[in-house]
């Protein structure tokens, strides 16, 4: 039974976290669930397995995003998995990577360095706690999230570029992918226009505008890119 808690977290399978993060699945069950006997997962699954599918929470979510882009970025995962440990260690907090903890600063200095093959560093400050990274890499990190005043993720613009008004928000739709004004379901509005082939009669049944439609649509087909 799913316990009513995680009703407001975000449930997300692996290969629907693989498409939002923009990895690949088999990668993101590795990071999700790890190797047997040879690699342990690694982040915290807060939600486990519902029936036979392993799924993930929001939190874990912006965890998964947090190593997808540094993946991208060219850093090794033995190196990811130290920055993680090192954090959750230091910052006393299960899953610092869905927070802005690690950008915030205070006390004194002590680095640790962590070295990419190409020769870009990253820095952790163990006591200013927080993460000294190249700047594009630091703003595409906390780009397009929203934070409360805790600082905890509390939504995130998955495809700002071509989607600027659709988010992931955990307290919606068990997570999935919705329009920021109406919260309606983008997979809801995808399916509708595939049978109507008509964007403004979807507009008109969902009462949203349009241009939203047209925005859910190209969501959709980006995810179905991404598989």
């Amino acid at each position: 039974m799913l316990h009513p808690g995680l009703l407001s977290s975000g449930i997300y399978t692996v290969p629907e976290a693989a498409r939002l993060v923009e990895a690949e699945q088999n990668e993101t069950r590795v990071w999700v669930e790890g190797r047997k006997g040879a690699q342990d997962p690694m982040i915290e699954n807060q939600v486990g397995r519902i029936g036979n599918k392993v799924a993930v929470s929001f939190t874990n979510l912006m965890e998964l995003r947090f190593i997808s882009i540094f993946i991208d970025a060219g850093v090794r995962l033995s190196a990811i998995r130290s920055i993680m440990s090192e954090a959750r260690n230091t910052l006393e907090h299960p899953h610092p990577f869905a927070t802005n903890t690690v950008f915030r600063t205070d006390g004194r200095r002590v680095v640790a360095e962590i070295v990419r093959e190409n020769g870009l560093t990253i820095i952790y400050d163990l006591k200013l706690k927080q993460y000294e990274m190249p700047m594009i890499v630091r703003d595409f990190l906390l780009r397009d999230v929203v934070f409360d005043p805790k600082g905890d993720a509390i939504f995130w613009k998955p495809r700002p570029t071509i989607a600027p008004n659709i988010i992931v928000h955990p307290a919606y739709s068990f997570g999935k992918p919705i329009l920021l004004e109406s919260f309606v379901p983008t997979e809801t509005i995808a399916k509708a226009f595939s049978v109507e082939e008509d964007a403004e009669l979807v507009a008109e049944m969902f009462e949203i505008p349009e241009a939203h439609v047209v925005e859910a649509v190209r969501f959709d087909e980006a995810l179905r890119r991404a598989e």
